[in-house]
């Protein structure tokens, strides 16, 4: 209990300072285990770091296992493979991958090539991945320890195999706040909060003879297999804490209790919003049109200000506006096939913007072949909600922290100067009033008497900051109906189809990221739904890793 208040206090209380720290963005696996049990590992990690020469994952207590064809590639270039010494300089470690082999097991290392963000990619085998008890098949393994020396956010994880398991299959995960489940023939775990300090733990039963294996262990049955899982473990409270916590007690606490979350939650959001300096307010009523396109033209600061500024009610909005950037800066092409459109992307493209790229990895891979059609997008962003919803936090994050930074947000010095905690500047009231001028005038502007003759070259920036709005297929619309002949000498194979294929998708891949989200959170068959806290002692091959 005097863990949780004094918790409560540092949240509310403390601003704290943001430290350079080494990070780890995501961990990706994906898993696919054949008929003999060797577990084919694809490990992908997005960093950045602040010292230290390299990263590294740590195998011990491996018991049968073995790991074989390990290789590395960092942002889709091969490593090449030398044997490590951990003393060595980053200068004598970059672009070079190995392994360290201890008393306990051995780490798997790749150098650290700079300080900027990264995308390593880790293949390997685990041999006896499977071993039998008595009275089942059983996969018991620490997937992901306790990393040190970083700042971990996300990881997901995709298990596959020779044949599609079935949605009763018992699945649970141990060491994070989560989801273990299984669907579509494939297991699944991913977290639902900050994976500093926790790790992962996979428990999964088959039936004898599901697979071609002799291995076995120190476990008889799977009974005491599951009873190693769940030692020191506990239940993550997923609904109301403190309802739940309290449920018992005196009437008058229960009262309480009932009204406390409630009243943090609103104090947290309250207190924590952003407002403008002596609390200036934006209205409809004293913001006139504004024709002309804001905030240098950056979709990025845009974005983060229509998001402070609650001028949009998604925060995946942006996402039509990047595509449609992409294509003017011609990094995909539009194709047009009969009554069909889709998008082709180009491995080998160049972006600067390391979260730009990272999404733009995220959409190639869900096109498989680089073609992205139709509902491609929608079906990928349904198995990896968890890194496609954060994506859109991490570029409203990123910008909101700049802008920190250079000095046009800050914590406020008093209520007088503005009731909310953080401060917006006049910059940012003046190009926040632009925007909503904007947006009024991108709404109402088929209703205006005087048609005005824009440029064809500002439409199409007015139709990167209507998607920012949530409003690029009431916008495209109205300028079919009145500008037909801006439409029809578009570039590119831009035409009103494609202008509301952007919309589409992205809508529908946000929304089934946040239906499949849902079902994670709901899933009770089998053995999977909500992982538990701490447990999974027994498990094989832990030992943690991070960056050193």
């Amino acid at each position: 209990m005097k863990k949780i208040i004094f918790l409560i206090f540092l949240f509310l209380f403390c601003t704290g300072n943001v430290l350079a720290t080494n990070h780890i963005y995501n961990i990706d696996l994906k898993i696919d285990i054949d008929k003999n049990g060797t577990a084919n590992i694809t490990e992908t990690w997005i960093v950045d770091g602040s010292d230290g020469t390299e990263w590294y994952k740590v195998y011990n207590n491996l018991g049968n296992s073995e790991i074989t064809d390990f290789t590395v590639s960092m942002d889709g270039k091969a490593l090449t493979y030398k044997n490590w010494d951990i003393d060595e300089s980053l200068e004598e470690k970059k672009g070079y991958y190995g392994i360290n082999y201890t008393t306990n097991g051995l780490e798997l290392c790749f150098g650290k090539y700079d300080y900027k963000r990264h995308e390593f990619t880790l293949n390997y085998k685990i041999t006896n991945f499977i071993f039998n008890t008595n009275d089942a098949q059983v996969i018991y393994f620490n997937l992901i320890d306790k990393l040190s020396s970083v700042d971990f956010d996300d990881f997901s994880i995709e298990l596959t195999s020779y044949y599609e398991f079935p949605d009763t299959l018992d699945v649970w995960g141990f060491g994070y706040k989560g989801y273990a489940y299984v669907k579509d023939g494939k297991i699944y775990l991913s977290n639902e909060s900050d994976m500093d300090e926790n790790y992962v733990v996979l428990l999964a039963k088959f039936p004898l003879n599901t697979f071609n294996v002799n291995n076995t262990t120190k476990y008889d049955t799977f009974d005491e297999v599951l009873t190693a899982a769940k030692e020191d473990s506990y239940e993550y409270d997923y609904d109301n804490f403190f309802t739940k916590l309290f449920a018992l007690i005196l009437p008058l606490i229960n009262l309480l209790c009932f009204f406390l979350p409630f009243i943090i939650v609103f104090y947290i959001a309250y207190s924590n919003r952003y407002g403008f300096i002596n609390n200036k307010k934006i209205t409809k009523k004293n913001t006139p049109y504004f024709r002309d396109i804001p905030c240098n033209k950056d979709i990025y600061y845009a974005n983060a200000l229509i998001q402070l500024n609650n001028f949009s009610n998604s925060k995946s909005n942006i996402l039509g506006a990047i595509l449609l950037k992409w294509v003017k800066e011609e990094k995909i092409k539009v194709i047009k096939n009969d009554k069909t459109t889709s998008l082709q992307f180009d491995k080998n493209v160049i972006i600067d913007n390391k979260l730009e790229a990272d999404l733009y990895k995220m959409i190639y891979e869900a096109s498989n072949d680089g073609i992205l059609e139709n509902k491609e997008l929608e079906k990928w962003a349904r198995i990896n909600y968890s890194k496609y919803l954060s994506i859109f936090d991490r570029i409203k994050t990123d910008k909101i922290n700049e802008l920190k930074q250079s000095g046009h947000i800050y914590k406020r010095n008093n209520r007088k100067e503005c009731k909310y905690k953080n401060v917006m500047d006049d910059k940012l009231y003046e190009e926040s009033k632009k925007l909503y001028g904007l947006k009024l005038f991108l709404e109402d502007f088929s209703s205006i008497n005087t048609k005005e003759v824009i440029e064809v070259q500002l439409w199409d920036e007015y139709l990167m900051f209507a998607y920012l709005f949530g409003i690029a297929d009431k916008v495209a619309k109205q300028i079919k109906n009145m500008y037909p002949e801006y439409i029809e000498n578009l570039d590119n194979n831009i035409d009103f189809d494609t202008i509301v294929f952007f919309n589409r998708i992205s809508t529908k891949s946000v929304s089934a990221a946040n239906s499949a989200r849902s079902a994670a959170q709901s899933y009770s068959s089998g053995g999977g739904g909500f992982s538990s806290g701490g447990g999974g002692g027994g498990s094989f091959g832990g030992g943690g890793g991070g960056s050193r």
